[in-house]
């Protein structure tokens, strides 16, 4: 749980919409201070405005004690208290009443302002104004109070709860609608970096954020059309390659100096593996070329794969796995994904620290090849990009090192079209390991 908070915790502060949304909360909090401010200083404290306040209370009072009269009536007390929202407390040597119990002593007053010409005091109860005025033996305080909170209705605070949920949610869906871009925008990243150049943003709207979408659009579509361009002038050269390796392998065997042949020989395999896994990998672009999935027994083409590479240094080993494995697959091309990664993982080994481990394991969901070599490593800045085309850890084109870096691309993608994926983890010093995961529902033909 705790690193489930710690995991929300992180989004929020990474989340731009939970930023904003924070800012306007806490833009309505100031605004509101400094409105209370302003009028607390414009009026609160402005003694010009309160003298003339009180000054207008003294002389509303003196009306309202001449309508009570004296002796004071406290029937019609009760009635002025009840018609305008006022409330009175009447103290006399032969009387003393208040048309509400819970008004406060004369006593517990404070007075602020005494008007002498009127024979009247002013001042203020729990920020309630009260004026007292005096008349022959008996005393008049008025109070101009504001309706307690405690006799407000309770639906009252439930409607005010009310109002301030719906101008927040309001405020949270508006913010959200506003920045939605960002979100599709930041889906339509994701699509690109996966390969999927055909993905559109859609334009919601004619601001800055449907200007950035309309570009983001246009950018896709010229990144789509510069690789299919790419991959066109790949295949079309790759076609044309065909015939002269042809004809070179023939014209190898009539070479009798055998190092001259053996070298020759070498670099036209070598070519021609390049130009196979090109073909191989537009053939997976295309609908001719899909998968042709068929039931197979997976452990038993794992070991068969690996058998033909038990002469080769260090040597390859299966060191875990069921005892069998169905699974739909298209065989011929897994048997390519496996031997591309076998070759990389013999070529860069050491010997020294013993054969390549090869383990099959079944989970709920997923069954996982991994093989895991002993060579060297992988840079960390390099694993996110050795499964693109022609990129090679090692930029040179050595016949030790070997390879155009077509051979990871080719197993990804034959993964991909097996609803699966290719991972690797590698340490620098200690070696590699990659690791294919077949979707379980692949047992379905």
């Amino acid at each position: 749980m705790t690193e489930s908070f710690q995991k929300s915790q992180f989004l929020l502060r990474r989340s731009i919409f939970f930023k904003l949304f924070l800012f306007f909360l806490i833009t309505a909090f100031v605004l509101v201070v400094v409105i209370r401010g302003f009028f607390f200083l414009g009026i609160d404290r402005n003694h010009t405005f309160k003298a003339d306040l009180f000054k207008n209370l003294t002389r509303y009072s003196q009306q309202l004690v001449n309508e009570v009269g004296a002796p004071p009536d406290q029937e019609r007390a009760n009635a002025l208290a009840k018609e305008l929202g006022v409330q009175f407390r009447v103290n006399s040597p032969k009387q003393s009443w208040a048309t509400d119990q819970s008004l406060p002593p004369v006593t517990a007053l404070r007075i602020e302002q005494t008007f002498s010409d009127a024979g009247a005091q002013v001042g203020q109860f729990r920020r309630h104004p009260f004026v007292i005025v005096e008349r022959q033996d008996t005393q008049y305080i008025i109070f101009f109070l504001h309706r307690p909170f405690g006799e407000l209705p309770a639906w009252s605070f439930a409607l005010l709860a009310g109002l301030v949920a719906f101008v927040i949610g309001g405020s949270y869906f508006a913010v959200r609608r506003l920045i939605r871009p960002v979100y599709l925008l930041n889906k339509g990243v994701r699509e690109i970096a996966q390969g999927h150049f055909d993905h559109q943003v859609p334009v919601a709207s004619s601001d800055e954020f449907g200007e950035l979408s309309t570009s983001f659009n246009e950018m896709a579509k010229q990144v789509r059309e510069m690789v299919q361009s790419r991959d066109r002038l790949l295949l079309d050269v790759s076609h044309e390659l065909r015939s002269p390796l042809t004809r070179m392998k023939v014209a190898a065997e009539f070479i009798e100096n055998a190092p001259a042949k053996e070298k020759i020989q070498q670099e036209v395999y070598e070519l021609e593996t390049m130009v196979t896994e090109i073909l191989e990998s537009e053939r997976l672009k295309s609908q001719v070329g899909s998968l042709t999935l068929a039931e197979t027994e997976l452990v038993a083409l794992v070991q068969e794969v690996i058998k033909a590479y038990t002469d080769h240094d260090p040597g390859v080993q299966l060191t875990s796995s069921p005892e069998r494995l169905l699974l739909a697959l298209d065989h011929q091309r897994v048997r390519i994904a496996l031997r591309n990664l076998l070759e990389n993982a013999l070529k860069f080994s050491r010997s020294k620290f013993g054969p390549i481990q090869v383990r099959i394991a079944e989970s709920t969901n997923t069954v996982l090849i991994s093989i895991q070599d002993f060579g060297l490593g992988i840079p960390l800045e390099d694993q996110v990009r050795i499964f693109e085309p022609f990129y090679r850890v090692d930029p040179s084109r050595t016949r030790h090192t070997g390879g155009y870096g077509l051979g990871l691309s080719l197993v990804k993608k034959i993964m991909v079209a097996h609803s699966g994926e290719v991972r690797v983890a590698s340490e620098i010093g200690s070696g590699s390991t990659f690791t294919l995961s077949f979707p379980i529902k692949n047992r379905e033909v």
